[in-house]
Formats: structure tokens, C-alpha cells, sequence
């Protein structure tokens, strides 16, 4: 089995069936230079040799974010490769198949279902995607298992297994329903919003404090992942005691943009060797000292070989490779300062804007968390009576401000004439809401422009909140298809936000 590793979470196996046939599987399609939600850059940006690169037989996308379902990615594989791979798509994004549909006509696909397992020219993959003890926004992420009857290679993706009996035992049974002779798994790591939050604080020793923080927390984490075997109370299969079993770590591949600030991408909180050698020593105080673990480089093509791997060359269809190579350096004393306005600062009409608000607030706020048992609105009113969202409405040089309130005395969010507490519980420009409801933003493009500290932001993440907002994805989705079908960039897309 070979992986060649493109960076972030993408890479392609090369595995045999029984006719010795090699067959090629890429993993998630991202390969264009930034990310057009949270406004970032691909680390290491590359370009394809598709004179040597034609011979993908599937394409597995595991969810929908950009960094995943990458619509300019798709334009330029379709266009470029003669035998199309076929795609093979989650049912939890099933809904964007008319989209496949439509820019990408003739192009073959298969709907993957959680736990049935198909068949590609004698490979079998096995999708699966956890029941969640708690809602993330990685909900519909999909994980998948690719092997022949001697190897296997398991990616999670943006996600983690659940610490539950059934999801624990589940990942043991399907590494051991074979005696298979390499059993690899893929852990994707990405810290980019820590990297970021440590440009936010304001000296050099309280970044240090949080950088502790950080690694003090993960240092738990990582704990109970070899802790909670050892715990009678619970039946978990140990998967690191399976024979020829490795952990690779993959992932962090998404940086500041250069173009903007060549050093920032330096400061990061847990580079992926740092990482290693941590989980290493702590694995060693749980007496797991008998399995690989290690970290893969991108561009680079590795072999496994049975408990082991050994990197053979760079990947040869790869002609462009766009890398900084200089090490991880917390010390630049490197700081991020937001002015205190949207992210488009340009005059709207109040009457849309206020419409969009209403109907996010109403139709998509109450139901999520009147109804979240995590984060319940209830609690909150039985605390404070009344829950207060405050939009700053942009107006030229000037803006006004309205304040929308819901309390048990409400059936909808609704203008109050003034606020005399001038209390709130969230705050918010209508040009940035506007934005994600039409999806020139989304979650994580407060990467480049701060919400008001210790408020909190339910609004800002019901709107990102997987399943029900599937039509605000689809339209995000939409725009990018169209802009890659004209050949327009999405260098040209994200830049243009650090103007």
C-alpha cells in the first residue's frame, strides 16, 4: 500500500485488489490555494502534472466543508482528467448532488451510507459516520476505511471517534475482521483557531499562559484516550494493541496567507512533531510503547510495509509545490488588532437586512436552541428573563441600532422601541449576517473580524449549524461553481476581503 500525502487532510492511496490491479483513491478534494470560507491559505499550495496523473478510480468526500467540497477543485479535475473518477459522496450531503449534477454533467457518483460497505474494483471501503454524544459542526462528517484482505487505512477526517462502548468497538472490529498485515490509521489534526487566538492575545506572557493552557488540555485528552481502556466500568477495545497498528498524523495545512503576513503562519500552539512527541510520552506512561506513531510530510509518497513505513520519493504528478519550510516560532511577537466594523463596509437596505435578521432569529435561532439540550435558551431566560440581540445597521458614515428581544412572554424575537439597561446578550454588524445568509461568510470568516469579546455568539453559530442550514451551504456551494466554471479564481475571492 502506498500513500501519497498532499497536505491538510488530502491524500491518495494506491492499494491492490486480488488481480494485483493497483487502484487509486483520493481522499477529500482541496487542492486550490486558499479557502473561500475561512479566508486562509493552503499549506504547502500545489499544482497537479495531469500528464501523470490520470489514473484516480474514486474520490471520496467526507463533508462539506471548503477545505472538503472544494467546488474549484472539482472544475479543475473534471476538466483536466480524461478517465473521471467516480465520487463518492456522504448521504449526510446528498443534498448537494443536484449541484454535481449540474456543473459537473456526466460526472459519476455514489451515495455512501453510514456502515454499508461497497465494493470499487475489489476494494472495499466502508463508510461510517458516529452517533455524537454532543452536536460540533462536524456533524455530518463522514469516516472511511479503505482496504484489500492485507492492509487498511482508516482516516477520521475533521472528527473523532465518540467515547462511546459501540463506537470504540466498531473502529477495533473493523481492523481486526481480517488478519491484516498493515493496519494504518490517519489522525487529522488541525489547531488553526488556536494559532490564530494566540495572535489575539495581548503580550508575549499571556500568550505563553495560553499556549500552557492549551497543551495542558490536550495533554488530558490525549491521557484519556489510553486511560479509558483501563477502566473496568467500560468494555473498550484497545485498537493500539492490534497487531502491526500505526497512527499517523496528518493535517495542519491550513495558514495564514502569506501574501498578507509571510511570518504569521510561524506562530502555531502544537506544530504535528511537537504533537507526536507528546502523545509518545504519554503513550509510554500508559505502557503503549509496541505500535508506530508518527507524522507525514506532504508532496511525499510513502510505502507501508507492515507495521512500518518508509518515504520512497516526492510525489511525481505533483509539477508546483508553494512551501515555507521555516520552523514553528511562537517568539515573533506578532499581534492581531480588529477594528470594530463589518467585514463589508458598504451601505445595505435596512428593509432586506432586517428581513434576513428576523427570519434567521425566528425560524432557525429559536429552533435550534429551544430545543438544544447542550446550550438551552430556557436556562438562559431562567437566568436573565430576557435574551437580547443587538445589530448595528450600517448607514454611510453612520449606523443605527435596534435591539430584538425574545422572553416567555414572546412567540418571536421582536423590536423593542428602546433598551433602557442597554444590557444584551449579543451584538453584531447587519452587513455580516447578511453576508453568511447569502454566504460571502461563514463561521470561521470571524478569522478576520472579531465579534464583541464575552458576548455570546448563538446567532453567529446557528447559522453554520449542520442540517438545518443546508440551503444556506447550497448557495455557497452555488456561487463557487459558477465563479470556477468562469475561470475566476478563488486567489482573487479570498484576497480581496484583506483589502
Amino acid at each position: 500500500m502506498k500513500i501519497d500525502y498532499l497536505g491538510h487532510s488530502e491524500f491518495i492511496v494506491t492499494i491492490e485488489n486480488s488481480k494485483w490491479e493497483e487502484i487509486k483513491i483520493m481522499s477529500d478534494a482541496w487542492l486550490s490555494n486558499y479557502a473561500f470560507g475561512d479566508m486562509m491559505q493552503r499549506n504547502p499550495m500545489i499544482k497537479l502534472d495531469y500528464s501523470k496523473f490520470e489514473d484516480l478510480d474514486a474520490i471520496f468526500i467526507s463533508h462539506a466543508h471548503v477545505d472538503h467540497f472544494d467546488p474549484y477543485t472539482f472544475i479543475e479535475l473534471y476538466k483536466n482528467l480524461k478517465n473521471r473518477p467516480t465520487l463518492l459522496i456522504p448521504n449526510t450531503i446528498s443534498y448537494l448532488t443536484p449541484l454535481l449534477d449540474k456543473y459537473l454533467p456526466g460526472q459519476r457518483y455514489i451515495i455512501l451510507e453510514s456502515k454499508n460497505e461497497i465494493d470499487i474494483r475489489g476494494i472495499k471501503i466502508y463508510p461510517l459516520v458516529y452517533d455524537n454524544t454532543y452536536i460540533t459542526n462536524e456533524d455530518d462528517v463522514m469516516t472511511v476505511w479503505i482496504c484489500n484482505d492485507k492492509e487498511i487505512v482508516y482516516t477520521e477526517v475533521d472528527t473523532l471517534p465518540s467515547d462511546t462502548v459501540e463506537a470504540q468497538n466498531v473502529l477495533f472490529w473493523l481492523f481486526t475482521r481480517r488478519k491484516f498485515e498493515s493496519v494504518l490509521y490517519l489522525s487529522t489534526r488541525n489547531e488553526l483557531e488556536w494559532n490564530l487566538w494566540m495572535l489575539d492575545q495581548p503580550t508575549m506572557k499571556e500568550r505563553e499562559n495560553f499556549v500552557n493552557n492549551y497543551i495542558e488540555t490536550r495533554e488530558w485528552e490525549i491521557a484519556w484516550q489510553y486511560e479509558k481502556f483501563d477502566y473496568q466500568d467500560y468494555d473498550f477495545k484497545d485498537i493500539t494493541r492490534i497487531k502491526n497498528f500505526m497512527r499517523i498524523y496528518i493535517g495542519q495545512g491550513i495558514v495564514y496567507p502569506r501574501k498578507i503576513n509571510s511570518e504569521i503562519w510561524q506562530i502555531k500552539v502544537l506544530p504535528l512533531n511537537e504533537l507526536v512527541k507528546l502523545e509518545k510520552k504519554i503513550a509510554k506512561n500508559y505502557w503503549r510503547t509496541d505500535f508506530l506513531m508518527d507524522f507525514f510530510e506532504a508532496w511525499k509518497s510513502y510505502n507501508i510495509d507492515k507495521w512500518n513505513f518508509k518515504f520512497m520519493w516526492d510525489s511525481d504528478f505533483i509539477s508546483e509545490i508553494d512551501f515555507d519550510g521555516r520552523k514553528p516560532d511562537r517568539t515573533l511577537e506578532i499581534f492581531r488588532v480588529f477594528k470594530w466594523l463589518p467585514l463589508n463596509n458598504e451601505k445595505r437596505d435596512f428593509d432586506t437586512q432586517e428581513k434576513i435578521i428576523l427570519d434567521i432569529l425566528n425560524n432557525r435561532f429559536l429552533a435550534y436552541y429551544l430545543w438544544n439540550t447542550e446550550n438551552n435558551l430556557k436556562n438562559v431566560l431562567l437566568k436573565n428573563k430576557d435574551y437580547i440581540v443587538k445589530i448595528n445597521y450600517w448607514f454611510s458614515d453612520n449606523y443605527t441600532v435596534k435591539y430584538y428581544h425574545f422572553g416567555f412572554n414572546s412567540f418571536n424575537f421582536i423590536e423593542l422601541n428602546e433598551n433602557p439597561s442597554d444590557t444584551y446578550n449579543e451584538d453584531y454588524f447587519a452587513n455580516d449576517i447578511e453576508d453568511f445568509y447569502n454566504w460571502k461568510q461563514e463561521l470561521y470568516s470571524n478569522f478576520l473580524h472579531k465579534l464583541e469579546k464575552a458576548k455570546a455568539y448563538r446567532l453567529w453559530n446557528v447559522m453554520w449549524v449542520n442540517f438545518l442550514n443546508n440551503d444556506l451551504i447550497y448557495k455557497k456551494m452555488e456561487l463557487h461553481f459558477e465563479r470556477a466554471l468562469e475561470w475566476k479564481t478563488v486567489d482573487d475571492y479570498v484576497l480581496s476581503f484583506y483589502k
